[in-house]
């Protein structure tokens, strides 16, 4: 399995947009809690982008999941967005019933709007 990579950029307001290209596991999960780890401790709002992801596993939900639970109990928002992206990782969302429960939009707008919202639309 090739390395996929985690990128991050900073939009406006204030949103951290957390993007993924190629396939991604075990070996990619560090850089990921990285790169929201940074962004929940600046207390800036997530955006985790799956569109560009090939494959992801049950280490990268894990840390989607964890990132959103912190990113709640400090009062941030956090989205996830898959826009056209590979029918793998829209499986396994719906597989694991996280389509519905984190929501997943099928925008990034739609996501940085609920990001930049907070926790429970609040």
């Amino acid at each position: 399995m090739g390395q996929g990579v985690v990128s991050s950029e900073r939009v406006e307001p204030g949103i951290e947009v957390i993007t993924f290209s190629g396939e991604h596991d075990l070996n990619t999960t560090p850089q990921l809690r990285d790169k929201l780890t940074a962004a929940i401790q600046e207390r800036v709002p997530v955006v985790v982008d799956l569109s560009g992801a090939d494959f992801i596993d049950s280490s990268i939900l894990g840390e989607v999941l964890d990132a959103r639970h912190r990113a709640e109990d400090t009062g941030l928002g956090f989205a996830v967005v898959l826009t056209n992206g590979a029918p793998s990782v829209g499986r396994v969302l719906e597989v694991t019933g996280l389509d519905s429960s984190l929501p997943v939009h099928k925008t990034r707008a739609a996501a940085i709007k609920e990001a930049r919202a907070g926790p429970s639309g609040g």
